[in-house]
């Protein structure tokens, strides 16, 4: 190498000076990028956590929301064709407001009402449902008449039929829906009493799991009740009640101005803790005893029960609407 090469390979190497990491320097390097990894996938999987969370949340109520929507509008919907008539015949007195259906409200488990004892009301009306024992003639008659009831029962899952094996039976609350065909009519078997409601309970079918409570309130409208004041001081409603009282009582052949629809789901993860045998369990028994039995203590009522619910740690949902009766002539 000339004198004139080793003067350019210098000139040249104090501008390229190679230069790299010390040993150190890279431990410290892959330590600040191990925590920054595991910050970031500590924020990620709670973020998915909580959406997952949240997905599933949504799905354990979809199913009570949507009976809870379908059961807003059939009562919506109910009526008693209610007309005038005379008292009696041949020698009648006054007019009195007549109908040969039947709206009623009350216990859930107590006679007439099918249901589980303390999951709150059970109501019973007649309504335009269209559901016929003959589909393929009357099938397209949206507006025949039935009669529709809801109620909460704790029960077993209904069984697959043959040929599927047999399940252990898997045991719930659940709001029941019983429908009657319009051939099947019984409530034109009296003008009185409530009979026609017995044969009911045997038909009716879940519309929706894990509904433990089902609070069915009676009330005038907002404009006639600025109040809140109930036509009924303990939920209970018959139109069939005094009906030939001189005067005649507000309620009789009458449908309430409104109705106010509450009921209270739990999620699964929540029914499956408890629900495991064919007795209701003391959990959510307890957290129901003694409520929704005076209209004036209502939300109180309401506060008590999911503070109860959340002390056993059970996450629920609770649903309220006020359905206008757009058939009811009540002033």
């Amino acid at each position: 190498m000339t004198d004139e090469q080793r003067w350019l390979k210098g000139f040249r190497d104090s501008f390229y000076t190679p230069s790299g990491f010390t040993l150190l320097e890279v431990i410290v390097a892959s330590a600040v990028l191990v925590l920054i990894i595991s910050l970031l996938l500590g924020v990620i999987s709670q973020t998915s956590s909580i959406t997952r969370s949240a997905a599933q949340k949504i799905a354990a109520f979809q199913g009570a929301r949507a009976a809870f929507d379908l059961m807003a509008r059939h009562v919506s919907q109910a009526t008693l064709n209610a007309y005038w008539d005379y008292d009696q015949l041949p020698s009648p007195t006054r007019y009195l407001r007549k109908s040969e259906l039947h709206f009623l409200i009350g216990k859930a488990g107590v006679p007439p009402f099918p249901g589980t004892p303390g999951s709150g009301h059970a109501i019973f009306f007649q309504a335009p449902g269209g559901v016929t024992a003959a589909p393929a003639t009357y099938g397209g008659l949206e507006t025949l008449l039935n009669a529709m009831g809801y109620f909460v029962e704790y029960r077993a899952q209904e069984s697959l039929p043959t040929p599927f094996p047999p399940e252990a039976p898997i045991y719930r609350y659940r709001l029941m829906q019983a429908i009657q065909p319009t051939e099947d009519l019984s409530v034109y078997g009296s003008t009185t009493g409530d009979s026609w409601i017995a044969g009911m309970a045997g038909t009716a079918s879940p519309v929706a799991d894990n509904v433990i409570c089902l609070i069915v309130w009676p009330r005038r409208s907002p404009e006639d009740d600025p109040t809140g004041l109930a036509l009924s001081s303990n939920f209970s409603y018959d139109s069939r009640l005094n009906v030939s009282a001189n005067p005649q009582a507000e309620t009789a052949n009458q449908l309430p101005p409104t109705v106010q629809l509450t009921i209270v789901a739990i999620d699964e993860a929540s029914a499956a803790r408890f629900c495991v045998s064919p007795t209701p369990p003391d959990n959510l028994a307890n957290t129901l005893a003694g409520l929704f039995e005076n209209a004036d203590a209502y939300t109180a009522d309401l506060t008590t029960l999911e503070n109860r619910l959340s002390e056993e740690r059970i996450t629920f949902r609770t649903f309220s609407v006020t359905v206008p009766i757009r058939e009811s002539k009540m002033e």
